[in-house]
């Protein structure tokens, strides 16, 4: 018979036996195996429940900084791009210089006489709705919504290292044209149709950081001029571009952009301020090359 040296110590009590099935000659073999204590299960101490309970918090805690840090971090890619982001992190100055940029400027049509008619509240809710469609087509066009003021929204594309200044024009164009699309379903509190000014313009532009306490991303330089002013000598319900604007759009390789000259019982061009009689187009539509 075999044993090991605490076998002296196993009861009925203590101990498990099994008979093993083994082709012997005139023997059966018992395995029985045991502790000393029984097989009693170990008690689990209040200090161990602490410590349980003190790791669940610590991680729920931790996941909701992670979480609230996720959400400020996307809060801030709103706000600005994100090179402008890490420059600031690092305590540097943001100013970006870039040589072809496609600006867009709206303003609603009437403004001023359809504010009157309404309360503070109104006048924020119409807004607020208008804006909030523009938005959901910032995301589905890649483009950099720069700001709004009042009823104006501006709009720019072409500053991503990815992207080339026929693609921001692209962008833009489809964008405005997608936007006026949106405004045709809005009505005034009167039942009128809402109506809105569209100018695009392309070319060298100056953006940074602004200011210490929360800082703006804002553009310089006379193409931001020239959006403006192919907004406000715009026609409701169009979208008025520069020449520089429309030789980018036909050259585009992905979409046809249709595409006329502005014409007036004068002739052709208009009078823009600051830059006398100039060539500007309509765009009227596009569709993606097959």
């Amino acid at each position: 018979m075999a044993s090991s040296p605490g076998a002296s110590i196993l009861t009925d009590s203590n101990s498990v036996s099994v008979n093993l099935n083994l082709t012997t000659t005139n023997n059966m073999w018992t395995l029985t195996v045991g502790k000393e204590g029984g097989f009693k299960q170990k008690r689990i101490t209040w200090l161990s429940v602490v410590a349980v309970t003190a790791s669940l918090i610590f991680s729920w805690m931790f996941l909701l900084l992670l979480i609230s840090k996720e959400q400020c971090k996307q809060l801030l890619w709103k706000m600005m791009p994100k090179t402008a982001i890490k420059k600031l992190q690092r305590g540097g100055t943001v100013v970006e210089k870039h040589d072809m940029v496609t600006i867009f400027f709206s303003d609603i049509v009437g403004y001023t006489e359809i504010a009157d008619c309404l309360t503070p509240i109104e006048i924020m809710c119409m807004l607020n709705k208008l804006y909030t469609k523009f938005d959901k087509l910032v995301e589905k066009h890649d483009v950099y919504k720069v700001e709004t003021i009042g009823d104006a929204y501006m709009v720019a594309g072409g500053m991503a290292e990815d992207c080339n200044s026929i693609e921001g024009a692209e962008k833009v164009a489809a964008f405005a044209l997608s936007a006026l699309e949106q405004v045709k379903t809005m009505r005034t509190k009167s039942g009128s149709k809402l109506q809105i000014r569209v100018g695009l313009a392309s070319g060298p532009v100056v953006a940074g950081g602004v200011g210490a306490a929360m800082p703006r991303f804002c553009f310089f330089g006379d193409n931001v001029n020239m959006a403006s002013r192919m907004e406000s000598s715009s026609e409701p319900m169009r979208i008025q571009c520069t020449d520089v604007t429309h030789r980018l759009l036909s050259n585009s390789e992905s979409y046809n952009f249709k595409m006329c000259q502005r014409k007036r019982k004068s002739g052709l061009g208009i009078h823009i301020k600051g830059k006398g009689r100039m060539q500007t187009y309509w765009i009227n539509s596009f569709e993606r090359v097959s």
